[in-house]
C-alpha cells in the first residue's frame, strides 16, 4: 500500500544492488534532515530500477514538510539552513558517487534536479599569436641590449609585459614614462583561459603613437558627415529607397 505524503529521491544510474547499507545510511540521515519533523518522518522502501529512496511524513506534519521542502527547493531567504545544507549534501554524495539525482514530491513531480556529478567540461586553453594593439600608460621601462622589458598599466588597471624592439623606440617610449597614456603596437601572445577568457601573454613592441584626443577636430569631421542627410525629410524611406535600386 502506497504510503501518504511520501517523498522520492531518485539517484540516477544507481541501483539498490551497490548502494552500501553504509550511503543509504547517509542518504536518508540528508533526507531527514531536508524534510525536518524527524520523529515523523519514516522510511518507506527502496525501489527497484534506479535506486529510489522513499520517505513519508505522518499526516500531522504534511503541510509543515512540504512548506519547509518548497522553501528550501526554492533557495529562499526564508528556507532552513539545515534544509538547504542538506540539499548541497546530497548533490555532494551524488557528485561523489559518480552519478545524479532528482527529488519528486508525493505526485511524482520532480521539484528538485540534482546535477551531482554533470560537470560543464572548461574550454580548452588556446594560444595565438596576432598583430595586436593596446593602449595604456608605461610604468616601467629598462634594459641594456635591444630587447628592453616595459610594463603597460591600461585604463582598467591591468598591467602587460612587453618588449620594445630597438633601443631608439625605447628612447621614444621612455620619454612617455607615467606620462599620458599611449597606444602601442606589434606582435602579441594571447592565452584563452579554461574559463574562455582571452589574456595577453607577452607583446614585442613596434611602433607607438600618441592618442589623438582633439575633440573639437573629430566633432567638426562628424559635423561634415552629418551636412548632407539634414536635407534629407525622411531618412528611413531614402535609404529604403537606396536598397530598392530607387
Amino acid at each position: 500500500m502506497k504510503k501518504p505524503n511520501t517523498y522520492t529521491l531518485r539517484i540516477v544510474g544507481s541501483k539498490p544492488s551497490k548502494l552500501t547499507l553504509e550511503r543509504l545510511a547517509i542518504y536518508l540521515a540528508e533526507m531527514a534532515k531536508l524534510l525536518g519533523e524527524k520523529d515523523n518522518i519514516h522510511f518507506d522502501k527502496l525501489t527497484t530500477g534506479s535506486a529510489c529512496l522513499k520517505v513519508w511524513a505522518e499526516p500531522t506534519v504534511a503541510s509543515d514538510v512540504y512548506k519547509r521542502i518548497a522553501l528550501a527547493t526554492n533557495r529562499s531567504d526564508s528556507a532552513s539552513k539545515e534544509a538547504l545544507s542538506a540539499l548541497d549534501r546530497i548533490n555532494q554524495l551524488l557528485a561523489q558517487d559518480g552519478t545524479k539525482g532528482e527529488l519528486k514530491n508525493p505526485n511524482g513531480v520532480v521539484i528538485y534536479p540534482f546535477p551531482g556529478a554533470k560537470i560543464e567540461k572548461p574550454e580548452q586553453e588556446l594560444v595565438a599569436d596576432q598583430d595586436s594593439t593596446i593602449t595604456g600608460q608605461v610604468i616601467k621601462i629598462g634594459g641594456r641590449d635591444d630587447s628592453i622589458p616595459l610594463l603597460v598599466r591600461d585604463s582598467d588597471g591591468r598591467e602587460y609585459n612587453c618588449t620594445v624592439i630597438g633601443a631608439q623606440l625605447a628612447k621614444e617610449i621612455s620619454a612617455h614614462y607615467l606620462g599620458d597614456v599611449i597606444e602601442l603596437s606589434g606582435k602579441a601572445r594571447w592565452k584563452r583561459s579554461p574559463a574562455g577568457i582571452w589574456e595577453l601573454v607577452h607583446m614585442n613592441i613596434k611602433s607607438w603613437s600618441l592618442l589623438v584626443d582633439d575633440w573639437d577636430a573629430a566633432f567638426e569631421s562628424m559635423e561634415v558627415l552629418a551636412k548632407g542627410w539634414r536635407d534629407v525629410p525622411d531618412v528611413e524611406n531614402y535609404l529604403s529607397g537606396l536598397r530598392k535600386g530607387h
